[in-house]
């Protein structure tokens, strides 16, 4: 499959988010903090990118129940951050690692609520193939979502959390994307140019 003339754009995304005033710390933890990697993957043709999605389960520790980028810990037998979100990406959804070619990496970012250093990598899926969870106690869905769709504002909101917490939000395919994905995905649509106007005052009370 011929790569599409919007790939260039997401190309670009390292050096743009290298000097982006992005919400979550670049840096911060201690020595109990784990690495880990996400594997932000674009696919479509050349009207309709999208990037892949996935709800995790309820009974997952950290971040239950919350729509997410494929990924997860850098365990001692990975190789680097790409080595693991691709293996996370196999375990999760099945995603084959040779049908995959990576992009960059985002700087790494700090996630204070689970206490992991998060390096999301950029990747093209070159070759789709059917994808589904592979462990319900992991991830029980795995979408494709448009950019368009993301970027329209009718499906565009702040959410507000009671710890205080206020960011972005996508209202999408029956799912609420906030939090870490959500704040790296408006970044996406700003940096590669499909942001539209949308309605910053409409906030969304997150209940526990």
């Amino acid at each position: 499959m011929n790569p599409p003339s919007w790939l260039t754009k997401i190309g670009n995304l390292p050096a743009k988010f290298e000097a982006d005033d992005f919400q979550f710390p670049l840096r911060g933890g201690d020595e109990s903090t784990r690495k880990g990697a996400v594997l932000i993957l674009f696919s479509g043709n050349e009207d309709k990118p999208e990037i892949l999605i996935t709800l995790r389960s309820s009974q997952m520790r950290s971040h239950a129940g919350q729509p997410s980028f494929p990924g997860g810990a850098i365990d001692l037998n990975d190789k680097d951050a790409i080595s693991a979100a691709l293996r996370e990406s196999e375990e999760e959804v099945g995603l084959k690692s040779e049908t995959v070619e990576v992009i960059g990496l985002l700087p790494e970012l700090w996630l204070p609520p689970s206490n992991y250093q998060v390096t999301p990598v950029v990747a093209w899926w070159r070759q789709p193939h059917v994808i589904s969870p592979q462990s319900v106690e992991e991830v029980v869905r795995a979408e494709n979502i448009s950019l368009i769709d993301l970027a329209d504002p009718a499906n565009r909101a702040r959410v507000r959390h009671k710890s205080g917490y206020m960011g972005p939000a996508f209202n999408v395919a029956e799912m609420l994307i906030w939090g870490f994905t959500a704040g790296i995905i408006d970044r996406i649509i700003f940096h590669s140019g499909y942001e539209r106007e949308w309605d910053h005052e409409k906030i969304i009370e997150l209940t526990p």
